[in-house]
């Protein structure tokens, strides 16, 4: 998982305006579908759905959680086709999640997030890195209208 952090924080690095030489690696929990909407609803149990597990979460950050962040990700051998690669975190559907929270967790560590007027604000640039490392990989994109999503997905 190190070597698979430092890849990501060196293509975020080389495709964004971060430096992301010194960002220190935040932990890392592959989660099953309903540990990760535990973890999602936090503090906000009465909203969790009935069944305890909410499909539309792949993943969160946190930044406050461990002494560098915590990415909550679904794990790997969760997602569709992880049996065809060697090793499930192989999948660019997989290691995309991944970049996306990472990227979540530069805009922490470079301090740029205490300048927004909420969390929500750094959606649009995790959205459009992640779409840009899936179309490098020449990977079908599973969002459609990604950019879309990302400006209401960053809206305060």
């Amino acid at each position: 998982m190190e070597l698979l952090l430092d890849a990501l924080l060196e293509w975020i690095g080389d495709h964004s305006s971060y430096d992301t030489q010194n960002v220190p690696h935040p932990i890392v929990l592959q989660l099953s579908p309903e540990e990760l909407t535990r973890e999602f609803y936090t503090g906000v149990a009465h909203l969790m759905p009935d069944d305890g597990v909410d499909e539309r979460i792949n993943a969160l950050y946190a930044a406050t959680d461990g002494p560098h962040g915590t990415i909550y990700l679904l794990s790997a051998h969760q997602y569709d086709e992880s049996e065809f690669f060697d090793q499930p975190m192989d999948n660019p559907l997989w290691r995309e999640v991944l970049l996306h929270e990472l990227v979540h967790h530069v805009q922490w560590q470079s301090g740029d997030a205490e300048q927004w007027q909420c969390a929500a604000q750094g959606e649009f640039e995790a959205y459009m890195l992640g779409g840009r490392y899936l179309r490098q990989l020449a990977v079908a994109d599973p969002m459609p209208n990604r950019n879309f999503w990302g400006m209401i997905y960053s809206r305060c």
